[in-house]
């Protein structure tokens, strides 16, 4: 059996890549497949939610290195009434808890699917 690392970092790539064409549904595409093809790992939901964190982690770093970055996180923090370091973070979580949630449904579709190969 494979450590955690090998898929950590295949769903964060394949995470980063789908959001960047998808926007943030390429989190619960992502996710969703993960879940489905990693159904049989315990903690599936957890590692995939690590993988969003790594993935809008990368993304976020990417876009700051512009330099643009910073104004605009200032201008929505402000507007939210925020720290922008508290919105990264928030924004981190909530693509923590979309991967989260789409990982656990993925997971369930994949449990199932087996079972129904199983025993046809």
């Amino acid at each position: 059996m494979i450590g955690p690392v090998i898929p950590l970092l295949a769903t964060a790539l394949g995470v980063a890549l789908l959001t960047w064409s998808l926007g943030w549904w390429g989190v619960v595409v992502g996710a969703l497949v993960a879940g489905a093809v990693l159904w049989q790992r315990r903690g599936v939901a957890w590692l995939v939610a690590l993988a969003a964190i790594t993935a809008w982690g990368v993304l976020i770093l990417m876009n700051s290195i512009g330099g643009r970055f910073e104004t605009l996180a200032s201008s929505i923090a402000g507007v939210m009434r925020l720290p922008p370091a508290l919105l990264v973070i928030v924004t981190l979580l909530f693509g923590a808890l979309l991967a989260w949630s789409a990982a656990v449904v993925g997971s369930e579709i994949g449990r199932l699917a087996r079972r129904e190969r199983t025993s046809a």
